[in-house]
């Protein structure tokens, strides 16, 4: 399978950002040394650059760790103390807890805001189309990578899921046994339900805190050099053969890895107006494996792909079986770029490439270039550059 023609193969960008710089940890020297990268790629290219800079926490790790202390003091209290002065405390902290869980899951209100941020920035270039622009797209990719945690151990990731579920399901039981045992102050089993709760937001700070002590940040050449490397080529070979009637926009983000696609947020708050009829195309964790369109991603509510981009997809995929191109979905808990734009009904969808029903080395140390697959990165340049060319000629109906 031959890729269009660009300066540079995806794989070239791929090995420049995983092994020249490495991981890339948001708001970090060596996330900006990646953001000079393609800026200096695409202005090679020819295309103006623009960069808009935006703050950010640096990590999850500390949101969740509260949010897990708050769950455990709670509990602590209601055992300890039995007059309802002291339940009525750990209610409030269970209610504060779950609070800041909600926030950190749902998307609904952003509990990072609450955090120490740093410096980071989004970069944009546009290809303009050879005719005046009927449509626009907007190629996203995440340049930040991750710490490594227990959560992604290659023997429980296929669980990631739903361990999430089970676990919101236990924390929001014990925030109704906390608030119940304030209006029925003389059950006194009730606080036996607050146990499982408690446990596993102390397994939750064991996790956090091996996390920042004992795993280092991983080189992230699938997560997300590999969709930062496609959309940078896509963008190159665009610049020698531009759509007809179609812009396109290539948006690189900082800041995905943080517990919320925080680059992504920023640049829908400064130029979502501007983009309220494109099509949004997420490019994420595409070095290994079969091309996948993801219909569904998040947590609290689920957010589901644009039905229109999930037709296109499916036509693609019914005329060309050599892809191997299905369906799939984000885990519950999980999320891409494109979170924020679904969540408000933007036409947007993200894709990632699969190998044996699941995600490769995600967030795991074992995410390094040679587990990367040229022929990866070319299928899904081919299969991205496809899916440009019928938006080009037809649209999407």
């Amino acid at each position: 399978m031959r890729s269009p023609r660009a300066k540079s193969s995806p794989y070239d960008h791929n090995r420049y950002l995983a092994l020249e710089i490495g991981p890339r940890p948001a708001t970090s020297e060596n996330e900006a040394r990646a953001r000079d990268y393609v800026s200096q790629q695409l202005q090679a290219a020819g295309y103006p650059v623009e960069t808009q800079p935006f703050r950010s926490i640096r990590s999850f790790t500390l949101p969740w760790l509260i949010a897990s202390e708050l769950f455990v003091a709670s509990a602590a209290l209601f055992w300890v103390y039995s007059d309802l002065l002291w339940r009525g405390a750990a209610a409030f902290l269970t209610c504060l807890a779950f609070l800041l869980y909600w926030g950190l899951v749902s998307g609904v209100w952003r509990a990072h805001a609450l955090f120490p941020k740093g410096n980071s920035a989004n970069l944009s270039a546009n290809a303009p189309s050879v005719n005046p622009a009927k449509r626009v797209v907007v190629l996203m990719a995440h340049l930040d990578s991750t710490r490594a945690c227990l959560l992604w151990h290659p023997k429980l990731v296929k669980n990631f899921g739903p361990s999430f579920q089970a676990q919101t399901v236990i924390l929001a039981i014990q925030t109704a046994v906390a608030i119940g045992a304030v209006v029925f102050p003389n059950i006194a089993w009730l606080k036996w339900l607050m146990l499982p709760g408690a446990l596993l937001s102390v397994w939750g700070i064991i996790v956090l805190l091996h996390r920042e002590t004992v795993l280092d940040w991983v080189q992230g050449a699938n997560d997300n050099a590999s969709g930062v490397a496609v959309c940078l080529s896509l963008m190159e070979a665009l610049k020698l053969d531009p759509l007809q009637q179609t812009e396109v926009v290539g948006v690189f983000t900082g800041c995905e890895e943080v517990g919320a696609p925080v680059g992504a947020e920023a640049f829908l708050k400064a130029r979502g107006a501007q983009f309220k009829e494109a099509y949004f195309l997420i490019v994420d964790n595409v070095g290994a494996g079969d091309p996948r369109y993801l219909t569904a991603e998040g947590m609290m509510p689920r957010r589901h792909a644009h039905p229109e981009l999930l037709n296109l997809a499916q036509q693609l995929a019914q005329a060309n079986p050599e892809w191997n191109f299905k369906p799939s979905a984000v885990p519950p808990g999980a999320y891409t770029d494109a979170l924020p734009y679904l969540a408000k009904g933007y036409r947007a969808m993200a894709l990632w490439s699969e190998k044996e029903g699941a995600l490769p080395n995600w967030h795991w140390h074992t995410d390094t270039l040679e587990r990367v697959e040229p022929e990866a990165l070319d299928k899904m340049l081919i299969v991205l550059l496809t899916m440009l060319k019928q938006i080009d000629r037809e649209g999407i109906e």
